[in-house]
């Protein structure tokens, strides 16, 4: 899968660590850049990470500000209450599907060597 075809699941962890970021205090766009990097072990753009900001402004889970600091104009973001709570609630959900997600991980990186066309399904997907 190429790199700019990201996921939902891969947004919506980013997401989540803009929330987690921003818990106890507000975070410049720079700051959660580094953070969302830090968290997932890739560098994205910054059109993709601005791009999830936005959304989440959208969403409501996040409030923009704009202030001036060292003569400049910077952006930064607070987590709202709706943001907090679809991050409690969205741990919850992880917290739940933790090992299934395991399983899947554990299953997919087995089988790697059988080449991307590999087929064979897990015994519990098989028809009997």
């Amino acid at each position: 899968m190429k790199e700019e075809k990201r996921g939902r699941t891969f947004k919506g962890f980013i997401s989540l660590i803009v929330l987690r970021a921003l818990w106890n205090e507000p975070g410049y766009g720079y700051n959660l850049e580094k953070e969302i990097n830090r968290g997932l072990g890739v560098k994205l753009s910054n059109g993709e990470i601005y791009s999830v900001l936005r959304n989440m402004e959208i969403r409501g889970l996040i409030k923009y500000k704009g202030k001036r600091q060292e003569g400049k104009n910077r952006k930064y973001y607070e987590i709202s209450s709706e943001g907090k709570q679809y991050l409690q609630e969205q741990a919850k959900n992880m917290e739940v599907a933790l090992p299934t997600i395991e399983e899947i991980i554990g299953f997919v990186n087995s089988n790697s060597d059988r080449g991307k066309e590999g087929s064979e399904l897990a015994p519990s997907c098989k028809n009997e």
